[in-house]
């Protein structure tokens, strides 16, 4: 239970940055040269990809959207991963559609047609990706 302290002394001591990086209890001890001990922290980075609806499709529960990755990326990675349209409209990644990098998105609410703007037809994905897990490309939400 020490408390510990982490800072920063080789910036500038006049400058307007706070030195202090971060304080707190410690509960473990964690080997940095032995992976299944870094995994304990769970750290992770945010990310966020964006795309646009380029179609809706007749049963107004499934959207084809555009924009959200490269061709290249293996979209298999994105299946199951919740995704929120401009107007609040939740939906999951079902698959890939083509071979261009476009995506379906399934809407279990149903998505409405009429009256999208630009605005509206964005489309956000949000997922964590945890730094020290053995499967760098696995993304959770």
């Amino acid at each position: 239970g020490a408390l510990v302290i982490g800072a920063k002394f080789d910036g500038d001591i006049h400058g307007e940055s706070c030195r202090l990086a971060f304080y707190g209890r410690l509960v473990t001890l964690i080997n940095p040269s032995k992976p299944a001990e870094l995994q304990q922290l769970r750290v992770y980075k945010m990310k966020e990809k964006r795309g646009v609806i380029e179609r809706i499709n007749e049963d107004q529960g499934n959207a084809i959207v555009r924009g959200m990755f490269k061709k290249e990326t293996d979209p298999a990675i994105y299946t199951g991963l919740r995704v929120v349209t401009g107007r609040g409209e939740d939906g999951v990644i079902e698959s890939s559609f083509g071979k261009s990098g476009k995506l379906k998105v399934h809407f279990a609410k149903g998505i409405q047609q009429a009256g999208r703007s630009s605005s509206d037809n964005a489309v956000i994905l949000r997922c964590k990706r945890y730094i020290y897990e053995h499967d760098r490309k696995r993304l959770r939400q």
